[in-house]
């Protein structure tokens, strides 16, 4: 995704990545709803269903018919900000952005509601082979501000999809070890929305020529009333692959471990102004190149993750599932821009952790035909500090706590409910010109965030 920011000489393009806070980083983990009943514990070594394909393809050598499932999810995102004095640039003069004798009224509601789809199919082909094909959106979501709130310079609507499709096979070397792999194909589609200080930009494109040029036009920053607008496409389409392998030490013990590969996405995007007429003329008038439509381009490296699950029946009724798995967000360094119309680049300093997601579950069978799931979760937070915090991803650290139902209708019907509610801690953002712009304003408050998850999914079984 594409946005923009200013730089003491001229007006340049940035890139950035928005995504729903449920997750951590900008990462989905709703693959399948028979999961998030367990909040995802032993994804990886359950292979209760065609599920496994996206947690690991090895569990496809369990599912003795084909199989398909269909799962959706409805993801609804409560984020409250609390303004604590977020401001111009000192570079600009740090004056308040918004109603400093109001401070209420410099708050802001961006969550929202979003809905994700699933696709799974598998299919044995002997009694050592099977084949599968996932499809589903690892990456995704929706967020918008009013066009006035007090950060609009940095966001004000945002939005990124990404389709994985992901065929996938599996090998049954023994009855205690089965291997899979699978290839993922990534389309990723974004739009980015925000509006354009027309006083900054003024000062950044003609203080060399002649600072009072935006005095005397009534260019001055932060000024809601001269606002302008920028909207950014972007698109890209990636190669990755991921393994995996299940491990039946006895008969009522898995242990699974698979790796999903980091996808490189170069992409390829649009922006286009809506420019303040009083600055436009002043572009026109001085044939200056800013704040052309054009094109921009950037390099966006998403995560390497690996999983160790383990899925032990106690009884006939009760099984306990636990995971842990990590994700390489240190890969995440920065975002670099290339531009169509400028020999420049931009980039935003990212300095993102490694961390981990670890998770406990458990099954018990009421009867023949239900199963009940309870699950709980420790999301950790890529984002290493309050600096390096967005508007666009104000997320912390994060605990689940989810329930689900499974009903089998008979041999070959069954359906899935699972739903969870994520608690996440208090999130302080200070990111005062995160990438030494000019023009960038500096975001002081504190997000307050609660999320809720509610999925559905239904599976079929023939010959």
């Amino acid at each position: 995704m594409l946005t923009k920011t200013y730089k003491a000489g001229g007006a340049v393009t940035l890139l950035a990545l928005s995504c729903q806070l449920h997750a951590g980083g900008f990462a989905l983990i709703e693959h399948g709803a028979s999961g998030l009943g367990n909040s995802y514990a032993g994804a990886s070594a359950a292979a209760k269903d065609s599920s496994t394909i996206w947690f690991n393809p090895a569990g496809m050598s369990l599912l003795e018919k084909r199989e398909v499932a269909v799962a959706a999810h409805v993801i609804n995102s409560n984020v409250e900000f609390t303004d604590r004095g977020t401001s111009l640039n000192y570079a600009l003069g740090g004056a308040p952005l918004g109603d400093p004798d109001n401070p209420s009224a410099n708050d802001a509601s961006p969550g929202g509601s979003t809905g994700l789809p699933n696709f799974y199919y598998v299919s044995p082909v002997s009694d050592k082979f099977s084949y599968g094909l996932g499809i589903g959106v690892p990456y995704g979501s929706a967020t918008e501000y009013d066009d006035d709130w007090v950060g609009r310079y940095s966001t004000v609507k945002s939005g990124i999809n990404v389709i994985d499709i992901n065929p996938s096979i599996s090998y049954k070397v023994s009855e205690k070890v089965r291997l899979g792999a699978g290839i993922s194909v990534q389309q990723l589609s974004a739009e980015l929305g925000q509006a354009v200080d027309s006083g900054a930009a003024c000062f950044a494109i003609f203080d060399p020529i002649d600072p009072a040029i935006c005095i005397n036009s009534a260019l001055l920053p932060g000024n809601v009333a001269t606002d302008g607008y920028a909207n950014v496409t972007g698109d890209s389409t990636a190669i990755s692959f991921n393994i995996g392998a299940l491990f039946l030490p006895r008969p009522d013990t898995r242990i699974g471990v698979a790796y999903r590969h980091g996808t490189s996405h170069e992409l390829d995007g649009d922006v286009e102004y809506t420019t303040n007429e009083t600055l436009q003329g002043l572009i026109d008038q001085f044939s200056v190149p800013a704040l052309l439509n054009g094109g921009a381009k950037a390099d966006v490296d998403l995560p390497a993750t690996l999983s160790f699950s383990v899925a032990h029946e106690f009884s006939e009724k009760l099984e306990i599932l636990a995971d842990a798995t990590w994700t390489g967000w240190s890969s995440f360094e920065e975002l670099r821009i290339r531009f169509d119309l400028s020999p420049n680049d931009s980039f935003q300093i990212q300095d993102w952790k490694d961390v981990w997601r670890i998770s406990a579950g458990v099954n018990y069978q009421l009867n023949n035909k239900v199963t009940l799931r309870g699950g709980w979760a420790y999301d950790q937070e890529p984002i290493p500090n309050e600096s390096r915090r967005s508007p666009r991803i104000p997320g912390n650290d994060r605990t689940w706590i989810s329930a689900g139902l499974g009903y089998q209708f008979n041999t070959n019907a069954s359906i899935d409910f699972g739903y969870a509610h994520l608690f996440l801690d208090d999130s302080a953002i200070d990111n005062l010109s995160l990438d030494g712009s000019a023009g960038a304003p500096n975001i002081r408050g504190e997000y307050s965030t609660g999320i809720d998850i509610a999925s559905f999914q239904f599976s079929w079984t023939f010959n």
